[in-house]
């Protein structure tokens, strides 16, 4: 089972950088890099961040395929 994200369309559309994500979120620019590029998976921590930061649900921005 994979999780995939579209946080890089999030963040793009909202012109942001993975930096000002990590910064806001306490995670490392490289490891928002890997997740949002899918070569790791993200906890549920990550997921819980990302989706408080973007104003969103966790499941409009993580899929379970």
């Amino acid at each position: 089972m994979a999780v995939t994200n579209n946080i890089k369309k999030i963040r793009e559309q909202r012109g942001l950088l993975q930096e000002e994500i990590a910064t806001a979120t306490g995670f490392c620019t490289k490891t928002v890099s890997r997740i949002e590029r899918g070569e790791r998976a993200p906890s549920a921590e990550f997921m819980l961040r990302i989706a408080a930061y973007f104003d969103l649900m966790v499941e409009d921005i993580f899929k379970i395929e």
